[in-house]
């Protein structure tokens, strides 16, 4: 068994749905794919798991013999099938941590959608798992790889959380002793039921050409800053106040290729300054970035914070913003982590260039589209991948 601490906050939170929309160019039967899915999913121990909670409220990924992963042949449009599907709750008690929906209605043309629970892994663990199906729709075999997680054995030692943090997560574990409670998945349909009747996500793409990119990250190469802040630095432009802008970074230390979440995040707040260039501004934009990310502290003081809590006092805290659990502590608690009304103006994931290969035998991977949910934390998500000679850029939110 593997215990769950870093990423508890994710497991009782109504929209952890990541999706990623894959075209490629070939032609397979729903033999073929439905094969290769099921090799794909056999070829990462985390996918083989199922979730348990404990009598006094730890979670864990267990074992599980029969998984309950799924494909299915339907037509679909990606907003739509989003709207559909982060609705329903992934059975994590019954080993459920993907959705994969393929079109084959265009002949030579394979469009799939696959979904995935966030502790099921990050945006790149989604990339690997799209390589293992596709390299097994080829015929190749898939290492085995087992479940790597970001937990206190494999935190960078030399964090340093402040007194002020210590103190803060300590009084509110004090206060929550009184009201604890353990919550169970009967808890996660209530609360999904709840907080679903009375929303609803828009999900849209902005696909930036090979010439324009290239303009862009030319003048990104000119001046030594990241792409991601000159993407800020655009999406600011005309915003007169400070943005508080979240983003999520990838926390592999040893830049293992297996599933699991192993992302962290840093903010970094940010006002468009018009006496500046657009360059001008994105350098000012990437040196804090820059700063943050140098030091461990900054970089996965997030997880090592979320850690220090209750794990049911995190799970109270996602339930507050759903809707279906309140008190004095977890509105007060959910409040000063940003949930709710207080979430970040912007939050960014830029997975770069795609990670995995595009050709696969007779089979071309010419399209990826990356959804990340609307977390809790969250207002105006943006998904970032670039796959060709082309960006895409997608936006998510609530109505």
């Amino acid at each position: 068994m593997y215990k769950i601490e870093t990423e508890r906050g994710d497991l009782f939170d109504v929209n952890m749905m990541i999706a990623m929309q894959v075209t490629v160019s070939g032609s397979a039967s729903e033999q073929d794919l439905t094969a290769a899915f099921g090799k794909a999913v056999g070829a990462f121990e985390i996918l083989n798991c199922k979730i348990i909670i404990d009598d006094n409220g730890g979670a864990f990924y267990d074992k599980c013999n029969k998984n309950a992963n799924v494909i299915t042949f339907r037509d679909f449009e990606l907003a739509e099938l989003i709207r559909e599907q982060e609705r329903k709750r992934f059975r994590l008690e019954d080993g459920e941590f993907l959705r994969c929906f393929v079109s084959l209605a265009e002949p030579d043309k394979i469009k799939m959608c696959v979904l995935m629970h966030h502790l099921g892994g990050d945006g790149k663990s989604l990339c690997y798992f799209i390589e293992a199906m596709l390299k097994s729709l080829n015929g190749e075999k898939c290492e085995y790889r087992k479940v790597i997680l970001l937990n206190g054995d494999t935190l960078p030692q030399d964090i340093k959380i402040p007194f002020a943090a210590v103190w803060l997560a300590n009084g509110y574990n004090r206060r929550w002793r009184k009201e604890r409670r353990v919550f169970g998945f009967g808890d996660m349909d209530a609360a999904y039921e709840k907080f679903w009747a009375a929303h609803r996500t828009i999900v849209t793409n902005e696909i930036t050409g090979n010439d324009i990119l290239q303009q862009k990250l030319g003048e990104c190469k000119a001046e030594k800053i990241g792409f991601t802040a000159y993407t800020i630095a655009e999406m600011i432009r005309d915003i007169p106040r400070e943005q508080d802008v979240g983003l999520a970074v990838d926390g592999r230390r040893d830049g293992n290729r297996t599933m699991s979440n192993q992302a962290t995040g840093i903010s970094v707040k940010c006002r468009y300054d018009k006496r500046k260039t657009l360059a001008g501004n994105a350098a000012a934009i990437d040196a804090v970035m820059k700063k943050k990310l140098r030091n461990n502290t900054y970089k996965y003081f997030v997880l090592r914070f979320m850690s220090m809590l209750d794990p049911t006092l995190t799970d109270a805290v996602n339930l507050e913003y759903a809707g279906y659990f309140h008190s004095k502590t977890t509105a007060k608690l959910a409040k000063l982590l940003g949930y709710g009304e207080n979430t970040k103006d912007l939050s960014i994931t830029n997975l770069t260039r795609l990670d995995i290969p595009t050709e696969y035998g007779s089979y071309t991977l010419t399209d990826l589209i990356f959804v990340p949910p609307v977390v809790s934390y969250g207002k105006n998500i943006v998904g970032m991948v670039t796959v060709g000679g082309h960006l895409n850029t997608t936006k998510h939110r609530y109505e």
